[in-house]
């Protein structure tokens, strides 16, 4: 069953949803006072971690991961962080606590951290480690002392699993793109070749509209086996959502959609079809692996860190639009670890 549009514009899908963004009424309140969620491991003098994590099931899972590994030696804050205007709610608890270390859950929490160094000034910082940030590797590269583990699964990953999963040949593998994502999608389709995946591409402006994207969709779909939507959030506001992608999707011919986020596969409507995600607390207690890596080399980042790529996936599908117009291989659904199939 298709959703409304007013359905639609109620939904939390933003990509940075995707990576653990707060509500709607809590993004209202962007650094809206300083609010700590909870601490964990050891007291003082044990070195302090401070986490700056929207309050969502997502990145709960996140800092049980992280906190069963390293509370044993550490001690954990957990500081709720809503939005890129909380710069000063940062500012506060690095004062606070001091931290040996700082852990950053998704896209807003990565901007209120950038503009909190900004205004700080200077270039020592205690290195932090981002997760469930969309698009890591730029980030990384505006932000001092910092490294993370990537959100986005590799699209030949991807791929590999949902061959698993249908019949039919995936070998043309469509995305719209802005110019702002050309690189990274350059680097995956290199990586896709590998596999005999070609990745076709259709651009879009860098704010486009309903109509715009549409056309995008009706001009790409007749060219390839199935469809990637990145974790961009200006391609997935509620409105573009509602008034281009819907509509768009769910024309002739259909194809499988690839998304990067558990909230747009859903058997309500007909939008993903199939997601590779991190497993949100393994990703935790990878983050904290990076944190005893950067201790031992006394609370610096090595010279030669590089974003690494999530250690455990799990994966989605929505079966209702998957057995409506793709066919599954007869032991599809031993490949998934989520299957939705009920309104």
């Amino acid at each position: 069953m298709a959703l409304t549009r007013r359905q639609v514009l109620a939904l939390p899908i933003w990509a940075g949803t995707a990576v653990g963004c707060a509500s709607a009424s809590r993004r209202m309140s962007a650094g809206g006072g300083y609010v700590e969620l909870g601490a964990s491991g050891q007291a003082a003098p044990a070195a302090t971690i401070l986490v700056a994590m929207p309050d969502t099931l997502q990145t709960r899972q996140v800092w049980n991961g992280l906190s069963d590994e390293m509370g044993k030696q550490y001690h954990l804050v957990a500081l709720r962080v809503d939005g890129p205007g909380a710069a000063d709610v940062i500012a506060e608890g690095i004062r606070r606590h001091h931290p040996a270390g700082l852990v950053l859950m998704n896209n807003p929490t990565v901007a209120a951290y950038r503009s909190y160094q900004r205004a700080a000034g200077g270039d020592r910082f205690p290195p932090a480690v981002i997760v469930m940030t969309s698009f890591l590797t730029g980030h990384v590269t505006h932000v001092s002392c910092a490294t993370g583990i990537s959100y986005e699964v590799p699209l030949i990953t991807v791929v590999t699993n949902l061959r698993k999963l249908i019949v039919s040949p995936l070998e043309r593998i469509g995305v719209i793109v802005r110019g702002a994502q050309r690189a990274f999608v350059a680097g995956q389709a290199e990586l896709a070749r590998r596999e005999q995946i070609r990745v076709i591409e259709q651009e879009v402006s860098a704010e486009p509209t309903s109509s715009e994207l549409k056309w995008a969709l009706r001009r790409i779909k007749h060219q390839i086996d199935a469809l990637w939507i990145l974790n961009d959030d200006r391609l997935l506001t509620p409105r573009l959502i509602a008034e281009g992608w819907l509509p768009g999707l769910t024309e002739r011919p259909f194809c499988p959609t690839i998304v990067g986020a558990a909230s747009l596969v859903s058997a309500r409507n007909s939008f993903g079809t199939f997601a590779v995600l991190p497993d949100h607390v393994a990703l935790g207690a990878q983050a904290a692996g990076l944190l005893f890596d950067i201790a031992d080399e006394g609370w610096q980042i090595a010279g030669d860190a590089q974003v690494q790529l999530p250690l455990s996936t799990t994966t989605a599908v929505d079966l209702v639009q998957a057995r409506a117009h793709f066919s599954l291989r007869e032991d599809a659904l031993r490949q998934v670890d989520r299957i939705l199939d009920q309104d």
